[in-house]
C-alpha cells in the first residue's frame, strides 16, 4: 500500500495528516510526500520525521494534480491513496480497504464516505453519492480523499494537470464511463476533509468552464455538455446554500452526525 501525501504550505495541518498515516494498524505502507516548494516551515516537518517517510520531495509544481501525477508515479505499492495535507485518515482505514478489496481482481478502485469538518468545528457525515447523472452532469459526487486505486489502474491515466479544480472529477469521471462495476463502495467513513477555503468559494465562471472542458474532452457531445452547463446552474445556488448552512446555522440548532 502505498499512500501519498500532496502539501504547499501546510505546516500548520501537515502533522496531523502525517500522524493519521503513521497510526494506520496496517504494517505495509509506503508513505510518500509532495511538496510544491513551501516556505513555511513545511519542509523543516518533513526533515524531522523524515525517518518514517520512505520518501519526500520539495519542488515547484504545476499545480495540486500535478504534483498528484508526480506522487503517483513514485510509489511502488499495489494499491496508492491521495491524502492531502489539511485532510486525514479515520483509525484503521487502510486496513479495512484492503480487506474489503481482497482478492477482486476486478475492482480497481475502492471508496467510501467521510467526515467533513467546518471551520466553526461542526461536522458533518458526506455520504457517496454514486448517482451517475450527478457524476456525469455537475460534479464530483464521490469522496475523493477516500479513494484507493490500484497502482497498475493509474497507468496511462494521470490527472488532468492543466484543471484547477476539477482533476479529480475528470479522472473518475472517465473510470465510470469505462466501468462503474470497478468501483468497490464501503458505507463507512474513512477520511476526514476540512471544508473552507476554495472548496467553499469557486465562483460560478470556473465550476462552469472547467465543467465544460470535462463533458468536451470525456466525448459527451454538444447535448451532453449543454446538460451539464444548466444543471451545474441550477445547482450551484443550493450547494452555496447547503455549505453556509451546514457552517453557520446547522451548529446552532445541535444538528451534529455521530
Amino acid at each position: 500500500m502505498s499512500i501519498v501525501t500532496v502539501v504547499f504550505n501546510g505546516a500548520a495541518t501537515l502533522e496531523r495528516t502525517m500522524q493519521s498515516v503513521f497510526t494506520q494498524s496496517y504494517p505495509n505502507i509506503e508513505y510518500i510526500i509532495v511538496d510544491g516548494g513551501s516556505k513555511d516551515g513545511t519542509v523543516e516537518l518533513l526533515r524531522k520525521h523524515e525517518e518514517r517517510l520512505d520518501l519526500w520531495v520539495s519542488e515547484r509544481d504545476r499545480g495540486i494534480y500535478d504534483a498528484m501525477n508526480k506522487g503517483v508515479a513514485l510509489c511502488s505499492g499495489e494499491w496508492v491513496a491521495l491524502i492531502n495535507a489539511d485532510d486525514w485518515y479515520e483509525p484503521d482505514t487502510v486496513a479495512r480497504v484492503v480487506k474489503a478489496a481482497g482478492r477482486q481482481p476486478d475492482i480497481n478502485i475502492v471508496h467510501g464516505d467521510i467526515w467533513i469538518h467546518y471551520p466553526n468545528g461542526h461536522k458533518k457525515l458526506k455520504r457517496a453519492k454514486r448517482n451517475g447523472f450527478l457524476l456525469k452532469y455537475w460534479e464530483m459526487v464521490l469522496n475523493h480523499p477516500s479513494f484507493f486505486v490500484r497502482r497498475s489502474y493509474y497507468q496511462g491515466r494521470p490527472f488532468d494537470a492543466t484543471l484547477r479544480v476539477s482533476g479529480d472529477h475528470k479522472w473518475t469521471l472517465a473510470a465510470w464511463l469505462r466501468s462503474k462495476e470497478q468501483f468497490l463502495y464501503l458505507p463507512e467513513p474513512l477520511a476526514n476533509f476540512t471544508a473552507g477555503g476554495a472548496s467553499m468559494t469557486i465562483p460560478l465562471k470556473r465550476v462552469l468552464s472547467e465543467g465544460r472542458r470535462v463533458s468536451h474532452d470525456l466525448g459527451l457531445g454538444a447535448f451532453g455538455t449543454f446538460i451539464g452547463q444548466v444543471t451545474r446552474t441550477l445547482l450551484y445556488v443550493p450547494q452555496y446554500l447547503k455549505l453556509q448552512f451546514n457552517q453557520y446555522v446547522s451548529p446552532l440548532l445541535g444538528k451534529r452526525d455521530r
